[in-house]
């Protein structure tokens, strides 16, 4: 239980994060589309969470921020 508690608010915190950079960059560029890296999340969870990250999941987290805001996914290279 405690377990899944702890995966949760992991989740939590990494999906508010994602959220976060990608309203930010959305406001800065005038609404258009953020142009935000999974190495950019990595970071900002890191600091902001002390969450290690690696870019396969936090690009998956920023596809999932993505979907959710009703934007389009970036293919990865």
């Amino acid at each position: 239980m405690l377990a899944s508690l702890k995966a949760r608010q992991r989740h939590q915190k990494l999906m508010r994060a994602a959220h976060h950079l990608l309203r930010d960059a959305w406001l800065s560029l005038d609404r258009q589309q953020a142009d935000i890296t999974a190495a950019d999340l990595a970071a900002y969870a890191f600091g902001r969470h002390r969450i290690d990250l690696d870019p396969d999941e936090a690009q998956r987290f920023l596809e999932a921020a993505r979907v959710a805001r009703g934007e389009p996914t970036i293919p990865s290279a």
